[in-house]
């Protein structure tokens, strides 16, 4: 068996995934003066949100009705099947 012999910390290997993983040891953050505001969302946008996540709601306790792991691939591929690919 082969030893790969490569640097963590070099661009293109892992080393940019543990460079992200790292926590600033300074602690909190000190907010920006020059971060953008969050966004504020219409009235049609929220309405919009609040009918995705009762959907959403609504599929999943019709999927968790199911017995056992076979009714529940059914009744996936029955949502896949009625749905179409407008939501997956």
């Amino acid at each position: 068996m082969k030893a790969t012999n490569f640097r963590l910390d070099a661009p293109g290997t892992l080393g940019g995934w543990v460079g992200l993983s790292r926590v600033p040891k300074s602690g909190a953050r000190k907010p920006d003066a020059k971060a953008p505001q969050a966004v504020k969302l219409g009235l049609l946008e929220r309405f919009d949100r609040w009918l995705w996540q009762q959907q959403v709601r609504e599929r999943e306790a019709y999927l968790a009705e199911s017995k056992d792991i076979y009714e529940l691939e059914e009744r996936i591929r029955r949502l896949e099947r009625t749905v179409g690919s407008r939501y997956y």
